[in-house]
């Protein structure tokens, strides 16, 4: 049993329970610690620099004595047989994969055979590695995997242009992109966070907002898939942009630890690596003291703070323009290296000679000397969440033109690539998600007999339907079909007095709701509505009868004792207070963080004007 001095990483600990998860329930606890002690051996397995992160001191034998063989015999067979963890070969460096093929009882020249194979040849099938032992490639199929990112769907443009989406283990989507140039130039666009917080309106990635940020090895991932398949080809990776989905600089721990290794184990060098930002300058000011020869771009678009924050909300909050140009100039003289200023031009907005004087004037009066800045105009790349157009080739011209011309300072339009298969930021993934939002079929959980689940179910106000999955079963059902169902223990109890109350004076959205409701209540009746009012007339109810409810009237009411009057005002009142939270939400999320776009802003603004009319509605209700 190791000592409590010693330390095992936390991924250990998951390992361990991955084993004794999938266990035979005879398993002892004797052959359970047993494996705990020659997991220590293996520890060097795993990244020295996640062991520096997640280091935990092992259970003490007083712990594991307390646990008994029922205590973990019922903690087995309460959960499914997992999948095991695996290795990612080709995130693992070369000299942690010889500890790790070594602490398997083979030779270190065998984990230079696979990391050859991959990195050089750039095999993806271990099966293909054929001249390991078979009994390595054995352990290699158990226990670890070429790549974890999941090839969701891949685009090849008539340029030559290869987009890339790829699934995370948590479901997340991002974009990779690899865009082959006539003089030899390979480029990867490399993604750095799944979604992003920025909220740039023209940007498809900032359309559909945040979800996390990628570890080092997702980042890294990226790059050695591509570089790995151009060194099969015989070829190789030249350069790096990380322009992808996501803001670089938002996620600069992970984003550096992965250019580090683009760098040092892939051959990549730092000047071909170039680190995309909206502006984020206290991150920008720390890119300035780190000891790597980056290029920076820096994502500009308009020259003056009230068109640029439009565009790019995050301008605000990071001091504006002014803060912003200062960092770039004290950047430029620190690192003695030029910096890129992307311009996406779109038509009629930001690419006129005037706009292009605006942007020659901004860069002299920050002092950022012309041979120190380069303007790269990008013609926009539309997408559905944004109305502009890419300007023409002549505005173009003029504008290039203007800053050659009136002020020295370099421009040149980037080519186009991709524009057939969505290459532009975020796009791929919003055409995979739109289709499969188009496909997705809702289907009740069925229980653990198989059958499906009947019943009335509230709604969590704001949550995700979580009913479907790969391992239902769908039915073959027809019209007349007779199926076997069981009760939901979590349906709404009808007859509940406190349940009961919300259904005692409804309110309705629109008028097909009101129709829709009268015909559930008909159906259960046991007619339609159509029989209904083919049926013979009926005797005058008695004043303590209650009559159906008639259809709202089109006629506006002028008094709140109206029924109609009564009816809007409660449903006003309903679509207030769900505005006034969604309000809170907004502000809740700024707080944490995130840069509300102009339309949540827009809403935020509107908070004490509903809380008023919030107020008049629940007074006239009283």
């Amino acid at each position: 049993m190791p000592s409590t001095s010693n330390h095992m990483p936390a991924v250990a600990m998951a390992a361990l329970i991955f084993l004794s998860r999938g266990c035979a329930a005879t398993t002892s606890r004797r052959r359970t610690i047993a494996f705990l002690n020659s997991f220590q051996s293996t520890r060097a397995t795993f990244s020295s620099q996640k062991q520096s992160k997640f280091l935990c001191s092992p259970p003490s034998t007083s712990i594991i004595r307390s646990s008994t063989k029922q205590d973990i015999d019922s903690s087995i067979s309460q959960k499914a047989e997992p999948t095991p963890f695996k290795v990612n070969l080709l995130t693992l460096p070369l000299p942690e994969l010889e500890t790790l093929v070594k602490s398997w009882g083979f030779k270190a020249f065998n984990a230079r055979q696979i990391h050859n194979r991959i990195f050089s040849q750039g095999v993806t099938d271990i099966d293909q590695m054929s001249e390991l032992p078979k009994q390595l490639r054995a352990v290699l199929h158990e226990r670890a995997t070429i790549g974890s990112l999941h090839l969701e769907i891949e685009q090849i443009s008539q340029d030559g242009t290869k987009k890339r989406a790829y699934k995370l283990h948590d479901g997340q989507m991002i974009e990779s992109v690899l865009m082959p140039y006539e003089d030899g130039r390979r480029t990867a666009c490399i993604s750095s966070q799944a979604g992003c917080a920025m909220g740039c309106v023209f940007c498809a990635t900032g359309q559909m907002g945040f979800a996390r940020q990628l570890t080092s090895e997702e980042i890294y991932e990226q790059v050695a898939r591509f570089a790995a398949e151009l060194k099969g080809e015989g070829e190789r990776l030249s350069n790096i942009v990380m322009m992808g989905m996501g803001e670089p600089l938002a996620n600069y721990r992970n984003v550096i630890a992965a250019i580090r290794r683009m760098n040092t184990e892939l051959g990549i060098g730092a000047r071909k690596i170039t680190v995309s930002t909206v502006g984020i300058v206290p991150n920008i000011r720390k890119l300035m003291n780190e000891d790597l020869q980056v290029r920076l771009a820096l994502s500009l678009h308009c020259a003056t703070d009230e068109e640029r924050t439009a565009l790019l909300p995050a301008n605000r909050r990071y001091g504006g323009l002014d803060e912003l140009m200062s960092t770039i100039r004290e950047y430029i003289r620190v690192k003695k290296s030029r910096v890129t200023f992307e311009w996406a031009l779109i038509e009629g907005e930001n690419d006129s000679k005037e706009v292009a004087r605006t942007l020659g004037r901004l860069l002299q009066r920050h002092d950022i000397r012309p041979d120190m800045a380069h303007v790269n105009l990008i013609p926009l790349n539309p997408t559905g969440g944004f109305g502009g157009g890419p300007s023409g080739r002549a505005n173009v011209h003029k504008f290039v033109e203007v800053l050659e011309k009136e002020f020295g300072v370099s421009a040149t339009p980037r080519m186009r690539r991709g524009i057939d298969i969505d290459a532009g930021c975020g796009q791929l993934k919003a055409s995979v998600k739109k289709k499969e939002d188009a496909t997705k079929v809702i289907l009740a959980q069925p229980d653990g007999n198989g059958l499906p689940m009947v019943g009335v179910y509230e709604d969590e106000e704001g949550g995700e339907d979580e009913m479907g999955g790969d391992d239902m079963e769908v039915q073959d059902l027809s019209h007349g079909s007779v199926v076997d169902f069981a009760i939901n223990d979590d349906f709404i109890d009808l007859d509940d007095d406190d349940i009961a109350e919300d259904f005692i004076d409804p309110t309705f959205d629109d008028e097909f709701e009101f129709e829709e409701a009268e015909r559930l209540i008909a159906l259960v009746k046991g007619s339609t509505l159509q029989q209904t009012s083919q049926s013979p007339p009926r005797a005058a109810v008695s004043e303590n009868e209650t009559s159906p409810p008639k259809l709202p009237s089109k006629q506006k009411s002028t008094t709140i004792t109206d029924d109609d009057a009564l009816r809007k005002a409660k449903r006003r009142r309903k679509k207030l207070l769900k505005n006034l939270k969604a309000i809170q939400k907004l502000k809740d999320t700024e707080q944490a963080g995130k840069v509300l776009n102009e339309e949540q802003m827009e809403k935020v603004g509107k908070e004490k004007e509903w809380t008023i009319e919030l107020e008049s509605v629940e007074h006239n209700l009283m």
